[in-house]
């Protein structure tokens, strides 16, 4: 469906039931909602999926402000009051991993778990992001494509169906979406909400990650209190679909955490 927010018009792919426990799932830069197709399929049997498009990516408008991890926070925010959501779990990767602990943050009664995936607590390269977004700008997205693929999967999964999926997402993908994304990331800076997520927290991370190495993952992990920390075997930046299965393990191990209680 579509919802005017902030001035935009995103897209949000809903599954499951509405009376069903909610799972808000944010994606990666240069991915859309689909990238977690595998988790939204499996978890849509018992929760309500919530999978938006940030700006510029998916079928959401592209920015015409500045964008920023707050600005797209606020977007979440803004669309779970539209759609009447309450209470719900979170869960997010690499940039959307950020905009889920600024979403936490700012509604920490209401988010009833938090789960990142391969993100950091600030930004780990603002030159490089800086420079990237120039550079994509300058020549197109297509630019530098090959080498984001290649940080996103291991070698083995990039002819696999879901690597080729992988792919044609970036190949499909706004070059000025990817480019402001890029802007966010250079400024990106969430150590200010650690101290407020005070929800059960669980940070994982592909072993093999080069874009947001372990180490950036754990030092996320050692400023949030009495939050968890895992790898990812064989896994990669996005391991969605490479792991299916170990990431939905944690999804489920983070949710049951507060189901349980």
């Amino acid at each position: 469906m579509f919802v005017s927010v902030n001035d935009h018009n995103l897209h949000v792919a809903l599954h499951g039931s509405k009376q069903a426990p909610a799972l808000v799932l944010l994606h990666s830069l240069g991915t859309s909602h689909d990238v977690w197709q595998e988790q939204a399929r499996v978890f849509s049997a018992s929760h309500y999926v919530i999978c938006p498009d940030f700006r510029g990516h998916g079928l959401s408008d592209i920015s015409r402000s500045p964008v920023t991890v707050e600005a797209l926070a606020e977007d979440i925010v803004a669309l779970l009051r539209e759609l009447g959501v309450e209470q719900f779990h979170l869960a997010g990767i690499s940039i959307g991993g950020m905009v889920a602990q600024c979403v936490a943050a700012t509604m920490p009664e209401q988010v009833r778990t938090l789960t990142v995936f391969d993100s950091s607590i600030e930004s780990l390269a603002p030159q490089m992001w800086q420079g990237r977004a120039a550079k994509i700008r300058a020549d197109g997205l297509a630019s530098i494509a090959s080498g984001v693929l290649a940080r996103w999967i291991t070698p083995d999964a990039v002819e696999t169906p879901h690597g080729r999926g992988l792919a044609t997402m970036l190949a499909r993908m706004s070059s000025e979406g990817y480019a402001a994304g890029c802007d966010a990331l250079a400024i990106a800076d969430c150590r200010g909400y650690a101290a407020s997520l005070v929800m059960p927290v669980t940070i994982a991370v592909g072993e093999l990650d080069e874009a947001t190495p372990p180490a950036a993952s754990k030092a996320l992990a050692d400023a949030i209190a009495g939050s968890r920390f895992t790898t990812i075997p064989d896994a990669a930046h996005i391991p969605l679909f490479e792991q299916a299965a170990a990431v939905n393990q944690i999804l489920a191990q983070s949710v049951e955490r507060a189901e349980a209680s």
